[in-house]
Protein backbone atom coordinates (compact mmCIF):
# COMPACT_ATOMS: atom_id res chain seq x y z
CA UNK A 1 0.00 0.00 0.00
CA UNK A 2 1.46 3.56 -0.47
CA UNK A 3 2.93 5.59 1.86
CA UNK A 4 4.32 3.13 4.12
CA UNK A 5 7.60 2.86 5.20
CA UNK A 6 9.45 -0.44 4.41
CA UNK A 7 12.91 0.64 5.03
CA UNK A 8 14.90 1.71 8.18
CA UNK A 9 16.76 3.83 6.09
CA UNK A 10 14.01 6.03 5.81
CA UNK A 11 13.37 6.13 9.52
CA UNK A 12 16.60 7.24 10.31
CA UNK A 13 16.81 10.33 7.53
CA UNK A 14 13.87 11.93 10.25
CA UNK A 15 15.95 11.11 13.32
CA UNK A 16 18.76 13.28 14.44
CA UNK A 17 22.77 12.31 13.66
CA UNK A 18 24.74 15.40 15.52
CA UNK A 19 27.25 15.12 18.46
CA UNK A 20 25.26 13.35 20.50
CA UNK A 21 24.64 10.35 18.31
CA UNK A 22 28.18 10.53 17.27
CA UNK A 23 29.50 10.30 21.25
CA UNK A 24 27.27 7.71 21.65
CA UNK A 25 28.79 5.76 19.09
CA UNK A 26 32.14 6.33 20.18
CA UNK A 27 31.75 5.60 23.41
CA UNK A 28 30.20 2.53 22.73
CA UNK A 29 32.90 1.66 20.55
CA UNK A 30 35.37 2.17 23.31
CA UNK A 31 33.48 -0.10 25.78
CA UNK A 32 32.87 -2.61 23.89
CA UNK A 33 36.48 -3.29 23.22
CA UNK A 34 37.70 -2.64 26.27
CA UNK A 35 35.24 -6.19 27.61
CA UNK A 36 36.34 -7.77 24.52
CA UNK A 37 39.83 -7.16 25.00
CA UNK A 38 39.95 -7.72 28.56
CA UNK A 39 37.40 -9.92 29.94
CA UNK A 40 36.56 -11.69 26.36
CA UNK A 41 32.55 -12.17 25.76
CA UNK A 42 32.73 -16.12 26.29
CA UNK A 43 33.00 -15.96 29.54
CA UNK A 44 30.37 -13.76 30.11
CA UNK A 45 27.60 -14.60 27.92
CA UNK A 46 27.90 -18.16 28.43
CA UNK A 47 26.94 -17.43 31.90
CA UNK A 48 23.94 -19.50 32.99
CA UNK A 49 21.18 -16.71 33.04
CA UNK A 50 17.99 -15.68 31.26
CA UNK A 51 18.09 -12.74 28.55
CA UNK A 52 15.27 -11.46 26.65
CA UNK A 53 15.92 -9.33 23.47
CA UNK A 54 13.01 -7.70 21.66
CA UNK A 55 12.81 -5.69 18.75
CA UNK A 56 10.22 -3.63 17.30
CA UNK A 57 10.51 -4.03 13.37
CA UNK A 58 12.45 -5.80 10.74
CA UNK A 59 12.33 -3.59 7.83
CA UNK A 60 14.09 -4.78 3.93
CA UNK A 61 17.12 -3.49 4.78
CA UNK A 62 17.76 -5.16 8.26
CA UNK A 63 16.59 -8.16 7.45
CA UNK A 64 20.79 -9.49 7.03
CA UNK A 65 21.64 -7.77 9.96
CA UNK A 66 18.97 -10.28 11.84
CA UNK A 67 21.04 -12.96 9.98
CA UNK A 68 24.30 -11.96 11.24
CA UNK A 69 22.65 -11.03 14.46
CA UNK A 70 21.52 -14.50 15.38
CA UNK A 71 24.72 -16.23 13.96
CA UNK A 72 26.81 -14.13 16.77
CA UNK A 73 23.84 -14.97 19.67
CA UNK A 74 23.84 -18.66 18.50
CA UNK A 75 27.91 -18.88 19.16
CA UNK A 76 26.96 -18.16 23.20
CA UNK A 77 23.43 -19.01 23.79
CA UNK A 78 20.53 -21.26 23.62
CA UNK A 79 17.22 -20.06 22.25
CA UNK A 80 14.35 -20.99 23.75
CA UNK A 81 11.00 -19.91 24.01
CA UNK A 82 9.00 -16.56 25.28
CA UNK A 83 7.29 -19.13 27.88
CA UNK A 84 9.74 -21.33 28.41
CA UNK A 85 12.20 -18.41 29.94
CA UNK A 86 9.47 -17.13 31.41
CA UNK A 87 9.27 -21.06 33.54
CA UNK A 88 13.04 -20.74 33.89
CA UNK A 89 13.11 -17.63 35.95
CA UNK A 90 10.30 -18.55 37.64
CA UNK A 91 11.31 -22.23 38.43
CA UNK A 92 15.22 -21.44 38.63
CA UNK A 93 16.29 -23.60 36.43
CA UNK A 94 19.01 -21.83 34.83
CA UNK A 95 21.50 -23.92 33.39
CA UNK A 96 22.83 -22.28 30.50
CA UNK A 97 23.15 -18.96 28.61
CA UNK A 98 19.28 -18.51 27.16
CA UNK A 99 18.09 -16.35 25.09
CA UNK A 100 13.94 -15.57 24.45
CA UNK A 101 12.73 -13.37 21.59
CA UNK A 102 10.01 -10.80 21.48
CA UNK A 103 8.50 -8.05 19.04
CA UNK A 104 6.37 -5.07 20.04
CA UNK A 105 3.52 -3.39 18.05
CA UNK A 106 2.40 -5.83 15.83
CA UNK A 107 4.08 -4.17 12.45
CA UNK A 108 3.60 -6.16 9.17
CA UNK A 109 7.09 -6.96 8.70
CA UNK A 110 7.16 -8.99 11.91
CA UNK A 111 6.58 -12.04 9.12
CA UNK A 112 9.70 -11.73 7.91
CA UNK A 113 11.75 -11.69 11.52
CA UNK A 114 9.39 -14.81 12.63
CA UNK A 115 10.29 -16.51 9.10
CA UNK A 116 14.20 -15.64 9.65
CA UNK A 117 14.15 -16.79 13.73
CA UNK A 118 12.42 -20.48 12.07
CA UNK A 119 15.32 -20.94 10.46
CA UNK A 120 17.21 -20.50 13.54
CA UNK A 121 15.14 -22.70 15.65
CA UNK A 122 13.82 -20.02 17.43
CA UNK A 123 10.56 -18.01 17.96
CA UNK A 124 9.16 -15.09 19.64
CA UNK A 125 6.27 -13.78 21.36
CA UNK A 126 4.85 -11.01 19.67
CA UNK A 127 2.90 -8.15 21.34
CA UNK A 128 0.02 -7.08 20.01
CA UNK A 129 -2.26 -3.98 20.02
CA UNK A 130 -5.97 -5.31 19.18
CA UNK A 131 -7.03 -1.94 18.05
CA UNK A 132 -4.84 -1.00 15.61
CA UNK A 133 -4.73 -4.92 14.27
CA UNK A 134 -5.78 -5.53 10.58
CA UNK A 135 -6.72 -1.70 10.34
CA UNK A 136 -6.75 -0.40 6.53
CA UNK A 137 -7.68 2.77 7.06
CA UNK A 138 -4.27 4.81 6.15
CA UNK A 139 -5.30 8.16 7.69
CA UNK A 140 -5.81 6.10 11.54
CA UNK A 141 -2.46 4.09 10.83
CA UNK A 142 -1.12 7.50 10.39
CA UNK A 143 -1.93 9.11 13.27
CA UNK A 144 -1.37 6.14 15.63
CA UNK A 145 2.51 5.54 14.24
CA UNK A 146 3.05 9.28 14.88
CA UNK A 147 1.38 9.44 18.04
CA UNK A 148 1.65 6.23 19.81
CA UNK A 149 4.91 5.13 17.80
CA UNK A 150 6.40 8.52 17.23
CA UNK A 151 6.92 6.31 13.96
CA UNK A 152 6.20 7.79 9.96
CA UNK A 153 3.41 5.20 8.89
CA UNK A 154 4.03 1.40 8.86
CA UNK A 155 1.50 -1.23 8.01
CA UNK A 156 0.54 -3.65 10.89
CA UNK A 157 -0.39 -7.25 11.00
CA UNK A 158 -3.95 -8.80 10.41
CA UNK A 159 -5.16 -11.27 12.37
CA UNK A 160 -4.48 -13.93 9.52
CA UNK A 161 -1.18 -12.96 9.61
CA UNK A 162 -1.10 -13.46 13.89
CA UNK A 163 -2.54 -16.95 13.21
CA UNK A 164 0.28 -17.71 10.68
CA UNK A 165 2.97 -17.03 13.55
CA UNK A 166 0.87 -19.12 15.64
CA UNK A 167 1.39 -22.11 13.03
CA UNK A 168 4.96 -21.88 12.78
CA UNK A 169 5.16 -22.15 16.64
CA UNK A 170 5.65 -18.14 17.84
CA UNK A 171 3.49 -17.16 20.79
CA UNK A 172 0.98 -13.71 21.12
CA UNK A 173 0.83 -11.23 23.83
CA UNK A 174 -0.87 -7.91 24.80
CA UNK A 175 0.56 -5.27 24.69
CA UNK A 176 -2.69 -2.83 25.83
CA UNK A 177 -5.61 -2.46 23.16
CA UNK A 178 -3.89 0.96 21.81
CA UNK A 179 -0.48 1.72 23.27
CA UNK A 180 -1.19 3.82 26.13
CA UNK A 181 1.33 5.15 28.55
CA UNK A 182 -0.24 3.17 31.57
CA UNK A 183 1.16 5.29 34.14
CA UNK A 184 -0.99 8.06 33.08
CA UNK A 185 -3.74 6.05 32.84
CA UNK A 186 -7.19 6.18 34.96
CA UNK A 187 -8.84 2.96 36.51
CA UNK A 188 -11.58 2.59 33.42
CA UNK A 189 -8.80 3.39 31.06
CA UNK A 190 -6.58 0.54 32.60
CA UNK A 191 -10.06 -1.76 32.53
CA UNK A 192 -10.28 -1.02 28.88
CA UNK A 193 -6.59 -1.09 28.08
CA UNK A 194 -5.88 -4.21 29.90
CA UNK A 195 -8.88 -6.25 29.77
CA UNK A 196 -10.32 -5.93 26.49
CA UNK A 197 -6.89 -6.49 25.15
CA UNK A 198 -6.99 -9.78 26.97
CA UNK A 199 -11.01 -11.06 25.84
CA UNK A 200 -9.99 -9.82 21.83
CA UNK A 201 -6.36 -11.35 21.57
CA UNK A 202 -7.95 -14.94 23.57
CA UNK A 203 -10.70 -14.66 21.28
CA UNK A 204 -8.84 -14.67 18.09
CA UNK A 205 -5.79 -16.57 19.38
CA UNK A 206 -6.96 -18.91 21.60
CA UNK A 207 -5.13 -18.55 25.16
CA UNK A 208 -2.80 -15.55 25.86
CA UNK A 209 -0.93 -15.63 28.90
CA UNK A 210 2.32 -12.77 28.62
CA UNK A 211 1.91 -8.78 28.79
CA UNK A 212 4.40 -6.19 27.90
CA UNK A 213 3.41 -2.17 28.94
CA UNK A 214 4.00 0.03 25.85
CA UNK A 215 6.88 2.55 26.19
CA UNK A 216 8.79 -0.26 28.66
CA UNK A 217 10.54 2.28 31.58
CA UNK A 218 10.03 1.96 35.24
CA UNK A 219 8.12 5.60 35.10
CA UNK A 220 5.64 4.10 32.25
CA UNK A 221 4.04 1.91 34.61
CA UNK A 222 2.43 1.66 38.45
CA UNK A 223 1.16 -0.42 40.99
CA UNK A 224 -2.92 0.27 39.17
CA UNK A 225 -0.51 -1.09 36.13
CA UNK A 226 0.62 -4.09 37.73
CA UNK A 227 -2.67 -4.96 39.68
CA UNK A 228 -5.00 -4.58 36.20
CA UNK A 229 -2.12 -7.28 34.47
CA UNK A 230 -2.62 -10.02 37.07
CA UNK A 231 -6.69 -9.51 37.95
CA UNK A 232 -6.77 -10.42 34.02
CA UNK A 233 -4.91 -13.72 34.85
CA UNK A 234 -1.70 -12.89 32.55
CA UNK A 235 1.30 -14.69 33.78
CA UNK A 236 4.01 -12.70 32.96
CA UNK A 237 4.37 -8.89 32.60
CA UNK A 238 7.39 -6.97 30.91
CA UNK A 239 9.42 -3.86 30.70
CA UNK A 240 12.08 -2.46 28.39
CA UNK A 241 14.60 -1.71 31.07
CA UNK A 242 17.74 -3.90 30.38
CA UNK A 243 19.26 -6.39 32.04
CA UNK A 244 18.61 -10.41 32.44
CA UNK A 245 17.51 -13.00 34.64
CA UNK A 246 19.02 -15.47 37.22
CA UNK A 247 17.30 -16.35 40.52
CA UNK A 248 17.14 -17.14 43.79
CA UNK A 249 17.27 -21.02 45.13
CA UNK A 250 13.96 -22.36 44.69
CA UNK A 251 12.94 -19.99 42.00
CA UNK A 252 10.55 -16.89 42.05
CA UNK A 253 8.16 -17.89 44.23
CA UNK A 254 4.72 -15.28 43.41
CA UNK A 255 4.55 -14.57 39.05
CA UNK A 256 3.42 -11.46 40.45
CA UNK A 257 6.77 -10.45 41.97
CA UNK A 258 8.74 -10.84 38.54
CA UNK A 259 9.38 -8.08 35.98
CA UNK A 260 10.52 -9.33 33.19
CA UNK A 261 13.53 -7.38 31.90
CA UNK A 262 13.62 -7.26 28.25
CA UNK A 263 16.79 -5.30 25.81
CA UNK A 264 15.71 -3.47 23.28
CA UNK A 265 18.02 -4.22 19.96
CA UNK A 266 18.07 -1.86 16.85
CA UNK A 267 19.40 -3.76 13.70
CA UNK A 268 21.42 -1.08 12.56
CA UNK A 269 23.69 -1.11 15.56
CA UNK A 270 26.89 -2.51 15.34
CA UNK A 271 27.51 -6.26 16.83
CA UNK A 272 30.01 -5.52 19.56
CA UNK A 273 27.47 -2.27 20.34
CA UNK A 274 24.84 -5.28 21.49
CA UNK A 275 27.20 -7.60 22.73
CA UNK A 276 28.52 -4.51 24.89
CA UNK A 277 24.84 -4.48 26.36
CA UNK A 278 24.55 -8.39 27.18
CA UNK A 279 27.88 -8.53 28.74
CA UNK A 280 27.43 -5.96 30.94
CA UNK A 281 23.88 -7.30 32.17
CA UNK A 282 25.91 -10.90 33.10
CA UNK A 283 28.31 -8.88 34.82
CA UNK A 284 25.69 -7.28 36.82
CA UNK A 285 23.13 -10.23 37.37
CA UNK A 286 21.59 -10.68 40.82
CA UNK A 287 18.47 -11.81 42.08
CA UNK A 288 16.98 -8.20 42.84
CA UNK A 289 16.85 -7.77 38.98
CA UNK A 290 13.54 -10.30 39.42
CA UNK A 291 11.47 -7.40 40.78
CA UNK A 292 9.46 -4.59 40.49
CA UNK A 293 10.39 -1.62 41.59
CA UNK A 294 8.22 0.32 44.52
CA UNK A 295 5.79 2.44 42.85
CA UNK A 296 4.85 5.62 44.67
CA UNK A 297 1.50 6.16 43.59
CA UNK A 298 -1.86 5.93 45.74
CA UNK A 299 -3.73 4.59 42.93
CA UNK A 300 -5.66 0.76 43.33
CA UNK A 301 -7.39 -1.52 40.98
CA UNK A 302 -10.32 -2.76 42.27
Amino acid sequence: MPGFTETYAEIKETKPSGTRHRVRNATLDILSAGIKNTLGYHRLLTKPRVQFLYLHHVFKDEEQALVKLLVGLSKYHHFISYSEAWNRVMSGNIDKSYIAFSSDDGLKNNLKAASILKEFGASACFFICPSITGETDFEKIRLFSKERLHFPPVEFMNWHDIAQLQKEGHEIGSHTMSHINIALAGLQELIHEVGDSKKILERECGSVQHFAYPYGKYFHFNSAGRQAVFKNDFVSCASAERGCHISPPGGVSNQEDLLIRRDHIILDWPLDHIFFFLARNSMKANITNNNFPGYADSHSYQ
